[in-house]
């Protein structure tokens, strides 16, 4: 009986661990299941998915790729709207990065008059939805001429993401040891100069976690693309997806390629998530206890 009763007390004491393993496993399949049906759809024929939407594909139907990549439906091959969307992608985090990395630096070590309302500043922004930024966005960008071009689309990017970056950057900063900063200012460095010479390359760490975060967001963002770039040649990913229809008037199905320009607009995505998972949880709690 003793045994017995030891039995049970350890299986009690498991049971904790063992529910939330079940609750993980259960979560990775729902959070998985819609990627990997994304996929296994993107090799079938329009006749599998209708008539058996959850089989394996067969035979797989690569020839949906190659449709995608030449552009067949959207008047440009894919290539154009990938490398327009890198350009405005990296070109937005540039920005971004450089301007909150010294935004953050200033709010965590400058005692100025207006430090506090700063910060408030910058929480109550995040409150504001972009939406209602688009109609007062479209006019002002018109006026200075930068609709339709990516340096706008740049700025307009780089602008939505500051307030959130700049607080995740001083956050890091009020973390990171004065001792490395008064030895480059004893040393006859300026302030700028220490950021750029010291303070930057030992935060190439929390630098990369808000390019990862932020690399998601503008990589896949459709509704200011939508209003600010109506010319075919400037256009990003997601309005490539947008766009890629049947031919008007007709009844004709490319469900096999709809789920091509998903799949490979998202790949970048995934890589990117895989190569740097560990830097993206790090950008997420950095700074949760100040």
């Amino acid at each position: 009986m003793i045994p017995e009763r030891k039995t049970i007390a350890s299986i009690l004491r498991r049971a904790p661990g063992i529910l939330v393993a079940v609750l993980l496993i259960f979560w990775a399949i729902v959070q998985l299941y819609p990627i990997l049906y994304m996929f296994m759809t993107s090799v079938k024929t329009d006749k599998q998915i209708l008539n058996a939407p959850f089989a394996l594909p067969d035979p797989l139907k690569l020839e949906n790729y190659i449709l995608v990549w030449q552009g067949d439906r959207v008047a440009q091959p894919f290539s154009t709207f990938f490398l327009n969307s890198s350009i405005i992608t990296l070109g937005s985090l540039a920005i971004l990065l450089f301007v909150a990395g010294l935004a953050g630096y200033s709010l965590a070590r400058g005692r100025f008059p207006g430090n506090a309302a700063t910060q408030q500043g910058f929480l109550l922004t995040l409150a504001v939805p972009v939406h209602v930024l688009i109609i007062p966005m479209y006019f002002f960008m018109g006026d200075l001429g930068l609709r339709n071009s990516h340096i706008g689309m740049m700025l307009v990017y780089a602008t939505l993401g500051l307030p959130f970056t700049i607080i995740l950057m001083r956050a890091y900063f009020l973390s990171f040891p004065r001792e490395l900063e008064e030895s480059a200012l004893l040393d006859g460095c300026s302030r700028f100069g220490a950021f750029i010479r010291v303070v930057a390359p030992v935060s190439r760490g929390a630098i990369a976690s808000m390019a990862i975060i932020n690399i998601s967001w503008i990589w896949s963002e459709l509704l200011f693309a939508l209003v600010l770039l109506d010319q075919q040649g400037v256009r990003t990913l997601p309005l490539a997806v947008a766009g890629y229809r049947p031919a008007s008037m007709t009844s004709e199905s490319v469900l096999g390629q709809q789920f091509a320009i998903m799949s490979l607009t998202a790949l970048p995505l995934f890589v990117f998530y895989f190569l740097f998972q560990q830097q993206i949880r790090k950008g997420m709690t950095a700074g949760a206890l100040r």
